[in-house]
């Protein structure tokens, strides 16, 4: 009667803890909200990068100074210093109409917004991973939340939410998760309303960063993962609905060339094999700065000025990007859809500043432009270590092991970003960083000469 009554408590104990278990994922959004706060609150405290960017869009705007009509007519009209963001300036005026130029008030929006794309990119991975996972919708919730908290803490979100300048990065993917979520509902409900909903938040993305034009190949993608990537299978129905969002982005294209925006200008540019390395280059970059985020700084210039030769070096960059090109066409062909839709996913995201298309940057890479990037390359990762961990079930040493490595890694992520946070204080900290980074090399480089 003892051992059966022992059974009993530790069967009871067991269940308790089973129900336990089932409930954390309803509980991801709040843990979400409180490792921002913990990785990030240092923001609070800086002060507005006076010497970059901040004076220019927010401290000076003609649009906060004198918010006539007539002013805001011209900015949802026009092309602002080679930018179109007439929302962001608009969130800009709401802050300033109730806080002035507090800095804290608008690095307090920055991380509220940060707060809430986390939890969209919960919502997003979650509604994929039930459609793709079946009777294992359990796990997918898990393999969602993990994919959140690495956008949510990782070191590279650093700049995006520091900088207020860079809100406009933030708000612009905030429409383009909630276009992305708002269409997976549509795939599931075939319900025109949420296809509406989808576009008019693209035109939104669009309206807070020129960025958001490529918004079109993400739901394109999101097609071929729940049409299982047979070509055969894409109905009419799927090339009809997608005329709107490839009509809109050739629009925008349009008009971004009446403003002398989009349209290349060969003469002046990089020569294309160069611009084929520096892609090259920022691609396998921007891979190595998501697994290994060190050393991460505001400023990353290019390794030569116009003109100059590049080093033999920067070739096995691009033999690197080609080994990445065949891995994705490995994955597509073993049936492998969802790491090859979050590599996917990354690339189309960081495509317009890999700088095969010229641009008018004078950085070749910045973290900022990984921000909504990450969400793709973390669906590739930790599909990657929860199929290590299936391979390796019945080896329980190994399962604590990399479990284990998987909280250390994440808790060394919120220390990092901490720091980070605090190295953005103001213009001078963040550039006395670069300047202590590369006073090696310009005292190596006098040193040759």
């Amino acid at each position: 009667m003892v051992m059966i009554g022992n059974h009993t408590r530790v069967t009871v104990s067991l269940g308790k803890f089973k129900l336990f278990r089932n409930k954390i994922p309803r509980l991801f959004p709040v843990v979400l909200v409180v490792l921002i706060g913990i990785a990030f609150y240092p923001t609070l405290f800086n002060d507005f990068q006076r010497q970059w960017d901040d004076q220019w869009m927010l401290l000076e705007h003609h649009i906060l100074l004198n918010p006539s009509l007539e002013n805001w007519w011209f900015y949802f009209t026009h092309f602002d210093r080679g930018q179109y963001y007439p929302l962001n300036q608009l969130y800009y005026l709401g802050f300033y109409h109730f806080f002035g130029f507090d800095p804290t008030a608008y690095h307090m929006g920055s991380l509220i917004i940060h707060m809430i794309n986390s939890i969209l990119v919960l919502y997003l991975v979650r509604l994929i991973g039930r459609q793709i996972a079946g009777n294992e919708s359990k796990k997918a919730e898990w393999l969602a939340g993990l994919v959140a908290l690495i956008f949510a803490i990782h070191p590279l979100q650093v700049e995006s939410i520091a900088w207020i300048s860079a809100s406009k990065v933030l708000l612009y993917t905030t429409f383009s998760l909630a276009g992305l979520v708002t269409y997976v509902v549509y795939l599931r409900s075939r319900k025109v309303l949420y296809l509406l909903w989808t576009l008019l938040a693209y035109i939104f993305s669009f309206m807070c960063k020129e960025q958001a034009i490529i918004f079109p190949l993400n739901i394109l993608f999101l097609d071929f993962l729940f049409h299982s990537f047979k070509l055969k299978k894409i109905t009419k129905r799927v090339i009809l609905e997608k005329i709107p969002f490839f009509g809109m982005a050739l629009l925008f294209w349009f008009w971004s060339a009446q403003n002398n925006l989009g349209v290349l200008d060969i003469s002046t540019a990089y020569p294309w094999y160069q611009r084929l390395v520096f892609g090259s280059y920022s691609l396998i970059i921007y891979i190595i700065r998501f697994l290994l985020p060190v050393n991460l700084l505001y400023f990353y210039g290019y390794p030569i000025v116009a003109g100059e030769s590049i080093s033999l070096f920067y070739l096995s960059y691009v033999a690197l990007a080609i080994l990445f090109g065949l891995y994705l066409i490995d994955l597509y062909r073993r049936r492998q859809f969802i790491p090859f839709f979050g590599l996917t996913f990354f690339l189309i995201n960081i495509l317009l500043v890999l700088h095969i298309i010229p641009i008018p940057r004078y950085m070749i890479t910045a973290d900022r432009y990984m921000y909504l990037s990450i969400v793709g390359i973390s669906i590739w990762l930790v599909w990657t270590v929860y199929r290590l961990v299936q391979w390796n079930r019945n080896k329980t040493w190994i399962r604590l092991g990399m479990t284990g490595g998987i909280m250390l890694v994440l808790s060394c992520f919120v220390i990092y970003s901490d720091t980070l946070t605090r190295k953005w204080e103001n213009s001078i900290t963040i550039k006395q960083e670069v300047r202590d980074c590369l006073a090696p090399v310009i005292q190596e480089i006098n040193s040759t000469e």
